[in-house]
């Protein structure tokens, strides 16, 4: 988004607490013509500056993170549909959204809360498909089988993988849409 959010998200608080650029500048720590040109819309405070800034307006730095984020479906599209790596890549359906995640979880709006819904669903889905494999495996080959054999256990597996498949093209449809909460389902692994 433009600097002019965030020049006037930073002014408005500043008159909401009656405060001069002088004493801003002062509380803040920073020079009072780097403030004016922030307020002006001229710079876009980053790093340190927005930080002491954030402090000294007690408020804190996410506020002013919303405005400085840019709005970018096609980049949430990539990390969602990313996911479906896991049909070439073992577990390539978490650590590649995750990487995507990771890279842009400040700069882009809607990734961090997307990546941390869609990587807690991965997670999920990947422990219980896991899980269910290695069962039906080792009762088939060491156990009584209970009538599944190698072929029902593949088929098994397939639907589970055709079934992530869906719910990833349907988040994928709804993250489009402009939904926000995508990936509801899943163990809150990270937070």
């Amino acid at each position: 988004m433009s600097k002019g959010l965030v020049a006037g998200k930073i002014g408005s608080l500043r008159r909401s607490k009656g405060l001069s650029q002088e004493e801003l500048a002062e509380y803040a720590s920073i020079n009072l013509r780097t403030l004016q040109r922030i307020e002006n819309g001229k710079n876009e405070p980053r790093g340190q500056t927005l930080r002491l800034i954030a402090k000294a307006l007690e408020t804190p730095v996410e506020d002013f993170l919303d405005f400085t984020m840019e709005e970018d479906t096609g980049y949430l599209q990539l990390m969602n549909l990313s996911a479906l790596s896991f049909w070439v890549i073992p577990l390539g359906n978490i650590f590649i959204p995750m990487a995507l995640w990771v890279m842009k979880r400040n700069e882009v709006k809607g990734v961090n809360e997307l990546g941390r819904r869609m990587i807690n669903f991965q997670l999920t889905w990947t422990f219980i498909t896991f899980s269910l494999v290695f069962g039906l495996v080792f009762n088939v080959f060491f156990g009584h089988g209970f009538g599944f054999t190698p072929q029902l256990v593949a088929a098994i597996i397939f639907g589970f993988y055709l079934l992530n498949s869906i719910v990833i093209l349907i988040a994928a449809f709804q993250v489009r849409q402009g939904r926000e909460k995508v990936y509801s389902v899943g163990f809150p692994i990270l937070r």
